[in-house]
């Protein structure tokens, strides 16, 4: 559906003439440059092969241009300067079939030849006033103008590009001269002041380009924030594959945001993981909505044929939806196949997805509290640790930290937990009121029934779970990986049948009277009968089936990925005397329309029959394939590697620690207002690519030249 929607230049030329227009108007369309959407409705069935467009062939042929609604290619400089009507002018080209003939008979053309001489030659018929004496002065005190304010503005690029870099927050409760502390952009301008004569004059006497505007710092960060993203989308140019990671997260307001991430390999070798922005998904979680996020990404960094791979947390849809979201994907681009990423912490997932059970979320909301009530006070977590020598892990004000952990300690340590919330609360000379009422209160919950039986639950699955989170870390055996998958499914279905196990335990925790003197004004649980009985035992296979549904939508798919052993080096001498012939069909099963099959195959016997390309991993073989120029000569080898690299699947593609989403998780733990989370989230997550750029000489110049399309208040343009 989206693609029906365009209104690109093309659209806007066919009615109106570019002939007909102001200079200005002309010099706008010319500067904006050719719209070069991906087509795609362009496909044609051709001798029993379907034929897709490619996007190649607008860096092939310069002057191609397309437009969306039409689905066709047009002439760019003829549709501009052409004197002469044709297909390539008016209704545009759509046929795959006949394309290249058209192409050349139109490449042949004289108008065509002329068109492009125009186009080229746009801009100096206004040799006129360059020839004039005054318009020469006026131009030169323009430009020396334009200069000065250029400098400034680059003052104001730097402090806002430190500050992102450093998480520190922009502006103070006053910004005025009188001030003590006016906020760190103000006060990193004036000290930069005392040592820069130009941006102290200016400081101090202008009343135009003016370093306190909200909405010159805004504007500046959001063209900031374009430069980089315009970087992100050539390295996306660059690259064969690419997959997609989406990630509900929670930021300090409370409000849903769903981050967008996308991974990729670059033309030298390194697997990148871009953080793009954060979507408000608050409103609606629904795979319809959230499918409208996941196109737009696509649509805009044009990489719907390079989709290889979609993955989503357990928080992400909403329940019910993970397959729909899936499918709606898959439908329009069939190779997107959904994977477990490594960076999904199991544990987390199963715990996200039994949080749609409102008695489960209390649950975690409670197991949360206990970490808190610690984590505030020193003088609490001391004198705990004179009962146990083990602490509890505090929580942070994100959801995905230490769930299975606090499930564990808690279970292990509950009778220090109670005797401590006891004599807190007893003790009115030690601890005050706040403290003994809140140790009351968990004292409470932890003979409680509800509790006890949540606890039970889910302190026999959720360790087990990080385990095999543990597992598939570290191991690159699809099939392996499938089997221990499938052994906790059956774990969990044996689950099912521990109902009266867990009942009974929970029953005798919260019945117990060790500690009821504290408790006898009232009683701590009520008489249970059969009814209620039932209700625990249909709560309880729910939570198990819950959990096993998640299993079977996450791991659904994983077979499908045997194709990664082709480069398990540990089995090269093996490869070397059978070929893997079932994991090399599953790759062309999946994505044959990406490689030369038989070219492949070919490639791949070589080197398992070489010592030379056994690496310890597979970015190793990457990077020494294209440093030593040997991608050239194993151009589908290659091309596997970053195949592999760009899904992700297991941490053995990982290098170190640069996982976006744990770059958006430390961002998360920080962050302190709604605007920095807005504003300055692409430039504080991806702050490396922000640091590549300023070391470019070009990049305040682009910053500007954005800048300066949103303030045309400020002189900002040199004049030619």
């Amino acid at each position: 559906m989206e693609d029906e929607v365009c209104d690109c230049a093309i659209e806007d030329l066919l009615k109106q003439s570019f002939s007909c227009r102001d200079f200005a108007t002309k010099k706008r369309i010319i500067e904006t440059g050719r719209p070069i959407p991906f087509l795609t409705k362009m496909v044609k069935l051709s001798k029993n092969r379907l034929r897709h467009f490619s996007d190649s062939w607008y860096n092939t042929d310069l002057w191609l241009c397309g437009c969306k609604k039409s689905s066709s290619l047009y002439c760019w400089p003829c549709l501009l300067f052409s004197t002469e009507r044709n297909m390539w002018t008016t209704n545009g080209v759509s046929d795959i079939a006949s394309f290249y003939v058209l192409k050349k008979r139109h490449e042949l053309s004289v108008n065509h030849v002329n068109s492009k001489i125009a186009l080229l030659k746009f801009g100096n018929t206004q040799i006129e006033d360059s020839l004039s004496p005054s318009y020469k002065i006026d131009c030169e005190k323009h430009n020396e103008k334009v200069k000065a304010n250029r400098y400034i503005v680059s003052c104001f690029i730097d402090a806002i590009c430190y500050l992102a870099q450093q998480e520190l927050p922009f502006r103070g409760h006053l910004e005025n001269t009188e001030s003590e502390n006016r906020g760190n952009y103000l006060e990193y301008l004036h000290r930069r002041a005392r040592y820069d004569e130009k941006l102290r004059v200016h400081l101090e006497t202008s009343t135009l380009l003016i370093g306190t505007s909200h909405d010159i710092q805004n504007d500046l960060i959001d063209s900031i924030s374009t430069v980089m993203i315009n970087k992100i989308k050539e390295e996306v140019k660059q690259t064969h594959f690419v997959s997609i990671i989406e990630d509900v997260v929670v930021d300090v307001s409370g409000k849903s945001q769903l981050s967008s991430v996308l991974r990729y390999v670059t033309p030298d070798g390194s697997v990148q993981e871009r953080f793009i922005r954060f979507s408000d998904v608050s409103q609606d979680r629904s795979a319809a909505s959230l499918s409208v996020h996941v196109f737009n990404l696509i649509n805009e960094f044009r990489c719907g044929e390079k989709l290889v791979a979609q993955t989503y947390d357990g928080a992400a849809v909403m329940v019910g939806e993970h397959n729909g979201l899936q499918e709606l994907i898959r439908d329009k681009y069939e190779t997107a196949f959904f994977v477990h990423c490594y960076a999904h912490q199991l544990n987390l997932v199963l715990r996200q997805s039994v949080e749609c059970i409102p008695e489960c979320k209390v649950f975690f909301e409670t197991l949360s509290g206990f970490a808190s009530f610690f984590s505030k006070s020193s003088k609490r977590l001391a004198a705990f640790d004179k009962l146990v020598t083990r602490r509890l892990p505090s929580v942070a004000p994100t959801i995905w930290l230490y769930a299975e952990r606090l499930v564990e300690v808690i279970s292990q340590l509950k009778t220090e937990l109670i005797n401590f919330f006891k004599s807190v609360t007893n003790d009115t000379k030690e601890w005050d009121g706040e403290t003994r009422i809140s140790a009351r209160g968990y004292y409470e919950i932890l003979q409680d029934f509800d509790f006890n039986f949540y606890l039970k639950v889910f302190s026999g699955v959720l360790p087990q779970a990080k385990e095999l989170f543990e597992i598939m870390q570290t191991i690159g055996n699809i099939s392996y990986c499938s089997k221990i998958v499938e052994e906790f499914q059956n774990f969990l279905t044996e689950k099912l049948n521990s109902f009266e196990e867990v009942w009974s335990e929970s029953v005798s925790c919260s019945q117990g009277d060790e500690h009821s003197e504290l408790l006898a004004k009232r009683p701590r649980i009520a008489v249970i009968n059969n009814d209620q009985k039932i209700y625990y035992q249909r709560l309880y296979r729910e939570i198990i089936d819950t959990m096993k549904g998640q299993l079977t939508n996450r791991f659904s798919e994983i077979l499908k990925l045997k194709f990664v052993s082709l480069l398990d080096f540990g089995n090269f001498k093996h490869y070397s005397e059978m070929f893997p012939a079932a994991a090399y069909e599953s790759l062309l099963l999946s994505y044959g329309r990406y490689f030369d099959a038989l070219l492949l195959k070919t490639e791949l016997s070589v080197i398992y029959s070489s010592e030379e390309f056994l690496k310890s991993n597979i970015s190793d073989l990457l990077r020494y394939l294209i440093t030593s120029n040997l991608n050239t000569a194993l151009p589908e080898v290659t091309k596997l590697s970053a195949l592999l690299l760009t899904i992700p699947t297991t941490s053995a593609s990982v290098e170190g620690s640069f996982s976006a989403l744990k770059r958006v998780n430390t961002y998360l733990h920080s962050t302190q207002t709604q605007e920095r989370l807005t504003k300055l989230s692409l430039m504080t997550i991806e702050k490396r690519i922000l640091q590549d750029l300023e070391s470019s000489p070009n990049f305040c110049s682009s910053v500007i030249d954005i800048f300066s399309e949103k303030n045309s208040s400020v002189e900002l343009k040199y004049k030619v």
